[in-house]
């Protein structure tokens, strides 16, 4: 990625076994992420962004960057990746034991829309998951510039990044891509990638105001 402008801190946790924190600048934001496989955590980061985004909640007009990512040899989803505003998630949905009720509602309730790049292929191995996660409400990035820019579908994240939000030389290393996603700890640079992916989708989305797409 661009190292001139993005960075990653660890912040210091007393209990790393069930979270972990970060923070991560890119450009002039922000992102406060957290990573676990903690159901309760997940709950709690859930109700937090909600409530900060509540009267975004009562328009109907929540947009969620979303992003998922995968080991190489496999077809399912290892990690899941939820973008509001500046804050991130990461769940590492391989290592948790279930999947809170709650988060499950949200992903499936209509009036919330998930946006990322080639989504698709995340909502299949979002459902080949060991928790069998259903997103319906998912839209790609790629096919709104299309409709309503006339752009190429198969414009990459760092083309979209440049060319809609103004942020250049943005890299994704497919390195880290590719990288062990099951593995209990992630690496900075996986977690960096992650957070950046979600943020990157969060924002396109509402530049591109999304949830009047189709309405």
């Amino acid at each position: 990625m661009n190292h001139e402008h993005i960075s990653i801190t660890p912040l210091l946790n007393p209990k790393p076994h069930r979270v972990q924190n970060f923070s991560v600048r890119f450009f002039n934001y922000t992102i406060d992420v957290t990573v676990t496989s903690t159901p309760s955590v997940v709950r709690r980061w859930l109700r937090k962004a909600l409530h900060r985004f509540r009267h975004i909640v009562r328009d109907r007009r929540l947009v969620v960057g979303l992003g998922v990512q995968w080991k190489p040899s496999s077809s399912s989803a290892a990690t899941l990746q939820l973008c509001m505003g500046q804050l991130c998630l990461v769940f590492q949905l391989y290592h948790a034991p279930h999947v809170p009720l709650f988060l499950r509602r949200f992903l499936a309730d209509p009036d919330n829309t998930f946006v990322g790049v080639w989504n698709y292929k995340d909502q299949n191995m979002l459902k080949s998951s060991k928790h069998i996660l259903d997103v319906p409400s998912l839209i790609d990035i790629r096919d709104m510039v299309e409709e309503k820019k006339g752009w190429s579908r198969q414009a990459s994240m760092e083309t979209l990044a440049e060319d809609l939000l103004g942020f250049k030389y943005v890299m994704k290393p497919a390195s880290i891509g590719m990288s062990d996603w099951k593995a209990y700890w992630l690496d900075e640079d996986q977690v960096q990638y992650a957070a950046v992916d979600a943020f990157l989708s969060f924002r396109m989305g509402k530049a591109l105001h999304v949830w009047n797409w189709n309405s």
